[in-house]
């Protein structure tokens, strides 16, 4: 079971630097000053009906993984409920901070035009470091 914690680590540090990435290199500062500001943006944004539903696949497809957790479970020293409890708050805890920190950088960096891999918006910048920062991501 060393080889999945392993493995868990790289996934979780390139998960992290996906999203750092993204929050970095989003051109926020200049969408939300062309929309008129942050109280604008807020004022004009909506749940789209059209598009509510991809967005809606991919959180879903997400959680098709949880057949994983036996194994995870299994590969703890002491697999007690309290710690198996700890593991699954502290998981969910990042997984949320990263999924809010990557979907309001990449709303507010692209607007109405994000698309629903955030990576492929970068490809419309002109900035050198940008487009280099999303082929690392990639």
């Amino acid at each position: 079971m060393a080889d999945l914690a392993k493995t868990s680590r790289i996934s979780v540090v390139f998960d992290c630097l996906v999203v750092l990435l993204v929050a970095i290199f989003s051109p926020v500062h200049e969408s939300v000053s062309t929309s008129g500001g942050f109280g604008a943006v807020l004022s004009s944004s909506v749940v789209h009906p059209s598009t509510f539903f991809v967005g809606l696949s991919v959180l879903s497809f997400a959680f098709v993984c949880q057949h994983s957790s036996f194994i995870i479970v299994g590969s703890l020293e002491r697999p007690t409920t309290q710690r198996w409890s700890n593991v699954t708050f502290y998981a969910l805890i990042t997984c949320c901070i990263l999924a809010t920190t990557c979907g309001l950088s990449g709303f507010l960096g692209f607007m109405d035009n994000t698309e629903g891999n955030i990576l492929n918006n970068f490809e419309g910048l002109s900035d050198p470091s940008t487009i280099r920062a999303a082929n690392v991501a990639r």
